[in-house]
């Protein structure tokens, strides 16, 4: 028998920053120089990319510093001009753009093959996909590289302040309570400035609470008249639940044609799971 896969969701808050006005100036300059070099490494894997394409992750980030990246065991690399426009741009701040460039570049390559043969044009005149080029992208902050979470009052950032790469200080304002949550697993948070205000967005990797299965029908014993009892029974004929409700439906007789008709149109809401201790209230709305 095989097993199942456990299912994988990833859910974001939202941590709201109370950064000083020096604070949002640096944010702005890093988040405009993290922005530029994915452009300029989108151009490099989409030239490279017959031969950066068909590697995983790890091995097409390795390919890409090659190219890019000058260091003592690589001291001539093909586009060594990233250095001296992007001086000291920390190691993983280079990766996190790397890597983005790479899904970017794969996303297009993919949509436009499928663009050429057909499978995703709605008319014949249907225009190609576009290459975006660093589109709405924030940088990714990696723990201890690029900040440095000790409390969640503040958090040390990595930023550029003009010349240099140094850390700041930054108050937390307010955050959700995914991170109060044991099964759940933190990742890489982004750093987002927008209309004057910044915030991490941060993923979390969620593990879904099997629920227990729960066999319980819900029953409507329509009377003579008015009156209609609802039922909950448990799969071992132990009523739950029971209610007597005063419901005038010759109207609705008469003009929809039988009582089989009125019973289709009637709209029962309920909710089992508040159906374990004490009894809840159960509608039941009869819709015109």
């Amino acid at each position: 028998m095989i097993a199942k896969k456990s299912q994988k969701i990833i859910r974001t808050d939202q941590w709201s920053l109370k950064p000083s006005a020096p604070q949002q100036l640096m944010f702005a300059e890093t988040i405009s120089v993290y922005q530029r070099a994915c452009k300029f490494l989108t151009s490099i894997l989409f030239t490279h990319w017959d031969t950066i394409g068909s590697l995983d992750t790890k091995e097409a980030v390795t390919a890409v510093e090659r190219l890019m990246h000058q260091t003592h065991k690589n001291p001539n690399p093909k586009y060594k001009i990233f250095n001296r426009v992007f001086y000291k741009l920390p190691s993983y701040y280079r990766r996190a753009a790397i890597a983005f460039s790479l899904g970017q570049v794969s996303s297009f390559v993919t949509r436009y093959r499928d663009w050429q043969c057909g499978q995703s044009r709605k008319r014949r005149d249907a225009k190609p996909p576009l290459l975006t080029m660093g589109a709405n992208c924030y940088p990714a902050l990696y723990q201890g590289q690029c900040y440095r979470l000790d409390s969640l009052e503040e958090i040390q950032i990595k930023v550029l302040n003009g010349k240099n790469w140094v850390w700041t200080t930054v108050g937390i304002v307010s955050t959700r309570n995914r991170h109060t949550i044991p099964a759940n697993k933190q990742l890489s948070p982004s750093l987002i400035q927008r209309n004057g205000k910044a915030w991490l967005s941060v993923p979390f990797h969620c593990k879904p609470v099997q629920k227990k299965e729960v066999n319980r029908v819900v029953g409507v014993d329509l009377g003579i008249n008015k009156t209609a009892v609802i039922s909950v029974v448990e799969s071992d004929g132990t009523v739950i639940y029971r209610e007597v409700r005063l419901v005038s439906y010759k109207p609705y007789l008469q003009r929809s044609g039988g009582l089989a008709a009125w019973f289709t149109r009637t709209m029962i809401t309920w909710q089992p799971w508040r159906c374990k201790s004490s009894p809840r209230e159960i509608r039941v709305t009869a819709l015109p």
